[in-house]
Parts: structure tokens; C-alpha cells; sequence
């Protein structure tokens, strides 16, 4: 009965462990890869606004990488706000756009995520790159609403799109 308990016990410590209890957060940094010359086209994306599981990394120049963040460990997208041919960052360039994938940092890891052509998905996208989820589109909107972006039903009408 004793060995029983024991048992539990080590699985309850165990379990809490790997659910978070005691978790360090991991360390973040994005890195603006459209300019990465291993690739033919590089859409002319400066990226305005930056989060990564609720963390703000700012504005991100092409070529650039943020400074590292802070963040709880976690599974997300990168939500992002792309200027397409303007460090400015004009709303009448800007897009909302978002990785590809989720991304996945675990507790204590230093990682850098790169955004680029392969990588990233937007709401009217060229082809070869696939057109983003309503979902991460209408997070995009909650986060930014400054930029004036369409609901998701209209997103190819955004001046970006050329709607």
C-alpha cells in the first residue's frame, strides 16, 4: 500500500512539473528573413508589429532579428503586421500576416524563429503560399485595430491586395 502511495505521489510531482508548475519561461527572438538569398523571391515584407505568445517584439526591419523576449512556454503562431515595400509602414502597405505553422518554444529554450517566403501565410496570398485561417486573421484584427484591416469574409479587398 505504501509503495502505492509513494507511486502516486512521484506521478502527482511529476505531472505538476510537466504541466508547468515550476516551468522557466523560454527566451525569444524573431528574425526577418525576407531577404534570405536561397530564395528566388523575397516579398519586401518590413514587419510593423510582431507577437508571439502575447509577447510584443515590435517592429522588424527586413534582414533584422528582435531582441529576445520573455515568453511562457508554449505553441502559437506568430501574429504579425507586414509593410510590403515600406519601412514606414504605412497601414495603405500593411497586411496581416502570420507563420506558416505554429511554433513551439519549451521552458528554458533560447530560440530564434525566422519569418520568410516558406513561412509565412497571408490573407491574399501569391501562389505557393497558403492563405491565412480565419482564426490568426481575426487575432490579428483584436491586436491591431489601427491598421483598419477588412473582416476576414472581405480580406482580399484590403488596398494591399490590390482589392
Amino acid at each position: 500500500m505504501r509503495v502505492l502511495a509513494r507511486l502516486a505521489l512521484t506521478a502527482s510531482v511529476i505531472g505538476a512539473v510537466a504541466c508547468g508548475e515550476g516551468a522557466t519561461n523560454a527566451q525569444v527572438s524573431l528574425q526577418n528573413d525576407f531577404n534570405d538569398p536561397q530564395f528566388t523571391f523575397n516579398p519586401p515584407w518590413t514587419l510593423c508589429r510582431t507577437s508571439y505568445l502575447g509577447a510584443d517584439f515590435g517592429q522588424i526591419a527586413i534582414g533584422a532579428t528582435s531582441a529576445a523576449k520573455s515568453v511562457t512556454p508554449g505553441l502559437d503562431y506568430v501574429l504579425m503586421v507586414g509593410s510590403w515595400n515600406d519601412p514606414s509602414c504605412s497601414p495603405a502597405h500593411a497586411l496581416p500576416i502570420a507563420t506558416a505553422n505554429k511554433e513551439e518554444v519549451v521552458s528554458g529554450q533560447t530560440r530564434t524563429i525566422v519569418i520568410n517566403l516558406p513561412n509565412h501565410q497571408g490573407p491574399c496570398p501569391p501562389e505557393g503560399v497558403q492563405p491565412i485561417p480565419q482564426a490568426q486573421y481575426d487575432r490579428i484584427l483584436q491586436l491591431w485595430p489601427e491598421f483598419g484591416f477588412k473582416p476576414y469574409a472581405d480580406r482580399a479587398q484590403n488596398p494591399q491586395c490590390g482589392g
